[in-house]
Parts: C-alpha cells; structure tokens; sequence
C-alpha cells in the first residue's frame, strides 16, 4: 500500500517537534470558522532565515509564517537568475510567487512585509530601491519592466540602431499589497497579465501576442508577493484561474496577528542580518546549476510520489505544483546555507512550507471543487436535502439545466452527493443531499 503523505513527512521530519519558540499566539491550536487553522512546523525555521524570524518575533505582530515567506521570497529574487536546477529537461530558478491571507485586514500582512524590506535594504540596497515595484495592471507592462534591447531602422543613416536599451538588471519583485484588485484586472477580457505571470514563473521568455507590440524579455527573474483577506479572496478568485494554472504557482500563506504590541517593538538586527545576507548574497550570485546530495535524493524518492499524486478538489487543482515549489523553497534554503548543494535539512524545511500552504488551502476554500455550478450545488444542500426542482431554483434561472445536471452528475461521480426516495400520497418524491 502506497504511503500516505502525512506518513511521508513523518519519515522525513524525523520526529521534530512542533513549534514553541517562533513567537506564535497562544490560541494556535483554536478553531477558525470550523477548521482547524494551519501550523507550520518548526522544520520550516531552519537556518539564517527561521534566525531571523526567531530574532524578530518578540518584537513585531507579524505571523512568524508571514515574515519567513516573504524573506524566501525576497532572497530568491534578489539572488538573481544564475542559481537553478534542471528537473526532467526544465529549468528551475529560486523565484517564487507568495500570497499572504488573513482571516482579516488586521493580520499585520503588510507587518511582515516592512520588516523584511528594512533587512534588505541593507543587504542589497539597489535591488530594493530600482527592482521592488508594484501596481501590475497589464501583463504588457510587466515585460517593460524588464525588456530587452529594442532596435530600430534609421532612414536617415540608412541602419538599425538601439532605440530602447531596455532593462540591464532581469531581476523584478512585484509587491501588491492589494492582490485584490491583481485579480480584478485579470478578470477583465483581453487582459494578458494572467498568461503573462505564469511564463514568468515558469522562466520562459515573455512575449506577449499583443498587435504593434514588439518588446519581448529574456532570461527574466520575476518574483510576486500579494497580500489579501480571506473574504476578498474567495469573492474575487475565479475557477478559471484555478484551472489554467496560475492558482497553483502561488504559495498561498496563511497569516494573523500572531500577538498584542501595543508600544511595538524594539528590534535592533537589522544591521547584523542585513550583512549576513549581504555576504551570502555575493556568493550565491556567482552559483550556477545545484546539485542534490545523497540524502537528499533518498529523501526525494520517498516525497515525490505523494507530492506528485495530486488531490480531489479545488485543493487539488491549487497544489498539484507541490513538486515544484518544493524543489524551488529547497534550492533558496541552501543558497542561505552558503551551499551549492540541496541537503536533507533543506528538504523538511520546504516540506514544512508546502505543506502548510496545502492546510492554508483548505482552509480557505475548503472541500470546494473549483467547479461554480457544483459547488453552489453544495452550498444549496448545506442546508439539507433538496428536491431536484428546488436545486434548480436555488440558481434563480441564471444557469441552464443542461449545466446544472452536468454539475449534478459530476457531484454524484465524486461520492459527493446522494440521492433516496421519499414516499408522499402521490408519486414519490426524489431528494438529494450531501453525502456523509
């Protein structure tokens, strides 16, 4: 019988306990509109970065798990195109995309977002000031962010000549502190920010298919961090999004005001970290193809096939990149070893991080299906067993009966719905409800 994954991580954890040093509120373990809320193990505060937010903790609201992806983040860009791996013929980089959701606007997401900006300034000062930039509206703009060289035809001297130097540093860290309104300028038709996103997390060349527009990017090093409620989130995130990929090259991260600070704190490593990433910075610059060791490709073997295996559901749909980013999170760790090559240790740190951005998943969409039809199906028997008709009244006419009975017996296929008979003094009636 294949291993499940929670069995998977145990191995791999080797029994590390969970956390009780990295500053988290003490209702940790409470309930949050009936879901257990995510966790992320100690495994995850592994070296130079779990120092860091040990160090800061006591003296910022910010969740530990917030503060941790964004420094992630934040180095895999600034640490430029040159590190990688090559998985089954595709190249690999340290960049990620990360989204921070707090059950509220007071989960201090943009807390965790200054104090890792502060650090790196002092690390790599020009990086922050000319790289770090906002406002993505266009999937257009994004590739003048970091275009190439554009050469035109002078009539008057009769030859081609640069007419645009384009962007010399391919490095570009998009911070949206309202992903909100990224996800309204997607929806808009014709929009190719969406398209254009998920080539850039994929490394590829940007060129986008727009008429009269010739600017194009190459070896770009493109990074994203949102921030968002839950609430805005589950109005604003579209299936679309789910099933055309670009939901599943985020990091969604779970986030809340992990303590009370009334007076805010007092932290002073800023200077100390700041130097330490700046000397592991000029290091990691210079590192070209990764290597795994030994233990590492044992330890592999045994997560690849439950990271790879997919899932029922939206869940599912959003982590079936699991592979991927774990192998990205792996390759940013080591790099903050000072190391070239990806080690044991560094794979349970990033096992912790996607396996909490699974929990942080399910705890946002819970047992949806990325499906709008069948999921308002399921919202319509939450309240209890439904007639067929009552179903299709629950729609209010705005949906076909063809869609709704494709819905209904993909619902049934699933195991997620079903059907008895009551009797009445006339014809039985049929109800149908959730499945226990």
């Amino acid at each position: 019988m294949p291993k499940t994954l929670s069995v998977v991580k145990k191995e791999i954890h080797d029994s590390i306990a969970r956390p009780d040093s990295t500053g988290l509120s003490p209702e940790e373990s409470s309930l949050e509109c009936g879901l257990s809320v995510p966790v992320l193990h100690e495994a995850a505060f592994y070296g130079l970065a779990g120092e860091f937010v040990k160090a800061l903790s006591p003296h910022t609201e910010a969740d530990p798990a917030a503060v941790l992806i964004h420094l992630l983040v934040v180095f895999g860009i600034a640490v430029g195109r040159g590190p990688h791996l090559i998985v089954d013929g595709a190249r690999h980089g340290a960049n990620e995309f990360a989204v921070t959701v707090g059950a509220s606007s007071k989960a201090r997401k943009g807390t965790a977002e200054a104090r890792t900006k502060e650090t790196f300034l002092l690390a790599d000062p020009t990086f922050m000031e000319r790289r770090v930039k906002g406002g993505l509206s266009s999937g257009e703009g994004l590739v003048y962010q970091v275009r190439d060289p554009v050469e035109s035809f002078n009539q008057r001297e009769g030859e081609w000549a640069i007419s645009d130097p384009g962007e010399e540093d391919k490095r570009l860290l998009a911070i949206e502190q309202e992903f909100g309104g990224v996800l309204r300028v997607i929806e808009r038709d014709g929009n190719t920010l969406s398209a254009i996103l998920r080539m850039a997390w994929d490394g590829s060349k940007l060129s986008p298919l727009t008429k009269g527009n010739r600017i194009e990017a190459t070896d770009a090093h493109i990074g994203m961090i949102g921030h968002i409620t839950k609430d805005e989130l589950l109005r604003r995130f579209k299936e679309t999004e789910a099933a055309n990929g670009f939901g599943n090259r985020i990091l969604w991260v779970y986030a809340r005001r992990s303590k009370l600070l009334p007076e805010g704190g007092s932290f002073t490593g800023q200077a100390y970290f700041g130097e330490k990433l700046r000397l592991i910075l000029d290091r990691a610059k210079g590192i070209g193809k990764m290597n795994r060791s030994e233990s590492f490709r044992r330890a592999w073997v045994q997560a690849y096939p439950v990271l790879t295996s997919g899932g029922a559901g939206l869940t599912g749909i959003l982590t079936n990149r699991q592979e991927a980013h774990t192998l990205r999170l792996a390759m940013v760790f080591a790099l903050l070893d000072r190391s070239d090559t990806l080690d044991i240790q560094h794979l349970r740190a990033s096992l912790s991080i996607t396996d909490y951005v699974r929990e942080t998943i399910e705890w946002i969409f819970g047992k949806k299906l990325g499906d709008r039809t069948a999921d308002r199906i399921l919202e319509c028997l939450a309240g209890g067993p439904k007639t067929q008709t009552e179903i299709y009244l629950s729609f209010g006419k705005h949906e076909s009966g063809a869609e709704i009975e494709r819905a209904m017996k993909s619902l049934v296929d699933a195991g997620r719905v079903t059907s008895s008979v009551q009797k009445t003094a006339g014809r039985p009636r049929i109800l149908w409800s959730l499945a226990v």
